[in-house]
């Protein structure tokens, strides 16, 4: 009996000292915070880009301008005076399609300048704003081996400085004999090229082997509203050299542009052309192309005729009571025609 006691005595305290285990701990415990991951960092800005250059030109020797058609007396008309002969590579339209004038891409004049290193080419504009809107690029296309086609187009985007920048500078190359299409005036249109394919300088992008090659300023002087400079390494003392403002289609790999538009589809600035007003080529004034460090004769295509005096706007000889005719023997010569019939008010073409 005693031993079934001392049994039930020793399961009693088994019980027991099984529930102690299970009473809280009141003892302080260290709390564990939980570990979080490491905030990654914003990656670093970078920095912008920084050229440094080593020649930069400096200001322009005086130049003698040579005139080129503007509109600005007949934009309230919503037309072109003349000046705008598509057969010839020669387009006088800084208008919208809708015909609104933009002067600051409206080209007065254009010449050029040298001193021991540099070329500049000044282009005048009606406007004095060639950060106006719509955006405007400025070109100037060089042929270097006097065949009328062109080998380098030099072009220049907004936003522009009145102190020397190549950061908005790039210099496009023609690798194919394309740049004018088949023959180098006439529309060939329509032609398939690629124009100016090779983009051979762009400092901001990393191209070409020269930062210092091409440069623009704006407002330079009253005939200078755009002014480029390039080296004189980069062209040789010889070339012919024409200027383009283009504030429609901007597009390197499509020049000439006659070459690529029937002249029904481009449209016209002129108000009696049956092709009135403009359609597909708009916004752009082109010039012809003018000689340096030789003597043209006056036969290659594209190239600017001689100035001939007297006034370029004559009075019609039909009568007093007839409208002034806005044609002359020199506006006919810088369309590219060769000669003006008075009685009848027209150009003459060449042949």
């Amino acid at each position: 009996m005693k031993s079934k006691k001392n049994w039930l005595f020793a399961a009693v305290i088994f019980l027991l000292l099984m529930q102690g285990c299970n009473i809280p701990v009141t003892a302080t415990q260290p709390v564990v915070e939980p570990t979080l991951p490491p905030v990654s960092e914003e990656p670093p800005t970078s920095a912008p880009v920084v050229i440094e250059h080593q020649a930069i030109p400096i200001s322009a020797p005086e130049s003698e301008p040579y005139p080129d058609v503007n509109s600005v007396d007949t934009a309230p008309e919503k037309r072109a005076p003349y000046g705008d002969s598509y057969a010839n590579n020669r387009l006088e339209r800084p208008f919208t399609q809708d015909m609104t004038y933009i002067p600051d891409m409206d080209i007065m004049a254009f010449s050029i300048s040298e001193d021991n290193e540099w070329y500049f080419v000044s282009i005048g504009l009606v406007g004095n704003n060639p950060n106006s809107s719509p955006s405007i690029r400025y070109a100037l296309e060089l042929d270097t081996d006097l065949d009328s086609f062109g080998d380098f187009l030099i072009v220049a985007d907004p936003p522009y400085s009145e102190s020397w920048t190549a950061d908005n500078i790039k210099i496009y190359s023609d690798t194919n004999h394309d740049s004018a299409g088949a023959s180098p005036v006439r529309s060939d249109a329509p032609f398939s090229g690629n124009g100016y394919d090779k983009l051979i300088s762009s400092p901001l992008e990393g191209v070409g082997d020269d930062i210092d090659l091409a440069w623009i300023r704006i407002n330079a002087g009253p005939l200078a509203t755009v002014q480029f400079a390039f080296k004189k390494t980069f062209s040789g003392d010889s070339f012919m050299y024409a200027v383009m403002a283009d504030a429609g289609l901007k597009d390197v790999n499509r020049l000439d542009y006659v070459d690529y538009f029937i002249e029904s589809d481009a449209g016209s600035p002129v108000r009696d052309s049956p092709f009135y007003p403009l359609k597909e080529l708009y916004a752009v004034d082109n010039t012809c192309f003018q000689a340096f460090g030789f003597s043209p004769t006056r036969f290659e295509p594209k190239i600017c005729p001689d100035i001939v005096q007297p006034e370029i706007i004559i009075r019609d000889p039909r009568g007093p009571t007839a409208p002034a005719c806005e044609l002359s023997f020199s506006a006919c010569q810088q369309m590219g025609f060769g000669g003006f019939d008075e009685a009848s008010c027209s150009c003459v073409p060449i042949g």
